[in-house]
């Protein structure tokens, strides 16, 4: 019927993963994100010349807009110190009250007691990350299971081959949605970011135009229009 409003359907955020050498240049490009459209930033803290508190410190203001991310080198990241130096940090940023913080699966697991003493004021997105390939789905869902016990999101990403590693990652979705971000990287991969989306996944991560973070990451401008079109039901 014309004039009718069509059904519209809630969807995950949108985050845009930002990267930089200093803060200051982190927040011009949050500044830049927020004006595409984009609902959070994920600030990849590991990936600053010098990170420390104090630096993050100068982000605060965006905190409860933002995951904070320090992921190590030996996990893809870009953090050089020793582990204990890397959750010493995570428990200071966490004070900065991020709305999300990303924890690796096998920190979380090697240190309980550090996790647990975390403050509630973050969710915790516990992470996997699989660089090589996309294992078989049984391996998967342990690993979703192991995840979701520790923290209030289960953050599984691998690296897609062929179109069939698509379907395996989604299976997760399919099988149970709730706190889950399951996708592949790559650009065989593409697909499956923003069908889990459409599965129920709570964030889709983007880039900034031009500067994708990892391979298959789709610009925000992009996964914000098209997340506009699928909530207005077109």
């Amino acid at each position: 019927m014309k004039g009718r409003n069509p059904t519209r359907r809630k969807l995950g955020r949108v985050c845009t993963t930002i990267c930089a050498k200093t803060v200051g240049e982190m927040a011009e490009k949050a500044a830049s994100a927020f004006a595409m459209g984009t609902d959070l930033v994920e600030f990849r803290l590991d990936l600053l010349q010098r990170p420390s508190l104090d630096a993050a410190g100068e982000l605060a203001h965006l905190a409860r807009k933002s995951v904070f991310t320090l992921r190590p080198k030996d996990e893809g990241g870009g953090f050089k110190g020793s582990q204990r130096e890397r959750l010493a940090l995570i428990s200071g940023l966490s004070e900065l009250r991020p709305l999300y913080i990303d924890i690796e699966l096998r920190a979380a697991e090697s240190n309980a007691g550090w996790l647990g003493g975390l403050p509630r004021t973050s969710h915790k997105i516990v992470s996997w990350h699989d660089l090589a390939e996309t294992p078989g789905f049984s391996v998967m869902k342990q690993v979703r299971n192991r995840a979701g016990s520790l923290g209030d999101i289960a953050k599984i990403v691998t690296m897609a081959r062929t179109g069939e590693d698509n379907l395996r990652v989604l299976r997760l979705h399919e099988e149970d949605p709730r706190n889950l971000i399951a996708f592949c990287m790559g650009e065989a991969g593409m697909v499956s970011r923003l069908v889990s989306l459409q599965m129920g996944a709570p964030i889709i991560y983007a880039s900034l135009p031009n500067e994708p973070v990892a391979p298959g990451q789709l610009s925000v401008t992009a996964v914000t229009r098209l997340k506009k079109m699928w909530e207005a039901g077109r």
